[in-house]
């Protein structure tokens, strides 16, 4: 399935939500690589249905169709306006469904408002807010860089492999949060995040050694630790909170 019969899906799609929901259907649009038109020969068709309300009930799907993967997500309009306004942990990845949508059937212009809302909401965050959710995905690797090496030296190379692979890309999302760059997804975080040395000399040589494919378990871990050395240096250079000096940090 090419780019223009994915289009074309999605235009049947929205037909027939609209026939079975009518007025309860905000907007549908097609976010992801089609909606950038970087739609290769095995892309999946990320479909956004906006819905007036919880009250409209439209039934999420996750299924392949004619050799495409079809994800069908549904959400009301002032839930994913919500969403839009927020800069949490996943904003690196998550921010681009905000800006990029390709609208299938919009008659109000909610994509754009989602859009605008997005864009306010990062223009008028501070640099705590930031932080806040870069200190949070901060923690969680160091949970994985854990699990990575106790694994290791237990032979124990599936969970490894998992915990090595949760650690990069939580890696990217702390860079990601830190210079503020939005991903176009979890292949181009690490791609991006692999190319700099946004968290200090040393942490895109240690970044790749992590990612490479041909490296022993055990040379990845290694160099997985380097990057967390890398990012906690860097969480203390630039106030990124990740650890209590006391008990009280937990009774806010």
């Amino acid at each position: 399935m090419d780019h223009d019969e994915r289009l074309r899906l999605a235009a049947d799609l929205t037909e027939g939500l609209l026939a079975r929901h009518g007025p309860g259907i905000v907007a549908v649009g097609v976010h992801g690589a089609v909606a950038r038109g970087e739609d290769g020969e095995e892309a999946d068709l990320d479909l956004a249905v906006v819905t007036a309300g919880p009250e409209v009930e439209v039934a999420e799907r996750y299924l392949r169709y004619r050799d495409t993967v079809v994800d069908l997500s549904a959400i009301g309009a002032d839930a994913y306006l919500e969403e839009a306004s927020s800069i949490g942990p996943a904003w690196p990845l998550a921010a681009d469904q905000f800006v990029n949508q390709l609208a299938v059937h919009d008659p109000g212009g909610y994509f754009h408002k989602l859009r605008h809302t997005h864009e306010a909401a990062v223009e008028e965050a501070g640099a705590e807010t930031f932080a806040a959710a870069a200190g949070f995905d901060l923690v969680q690797l160091l949970s994985w860089e854990a699990r990575a090496r106790a694994a290791e030296l237990a032979g124990d190379l599936l969970t490894t492999a998992v915990a090595l692979k949760e650690a990069a890309v939580l890696a990217a999302l702390v860079v990601g949060l830190h210079t503020r760059t939005a991903y176009r997804g979890t292949a181009h975080a690490l791609a991006a995040t692999a190319a700099t040395d946004a968290a200090g000399p040393g942490f895109g040589p240690a970044y790749r050694r992590l990612l490479d494919p041909t490296a022993e378990p055990a040379t990845q871990v290694l160099a997985l630790g380097r990057v967390r050395d890398a990012l906690l240096a860097l969480a203390d250079r630039a106030a990124i909170p990740y650890r209590a000096d006391d008990l009280a940090a937990f009774l806010p």
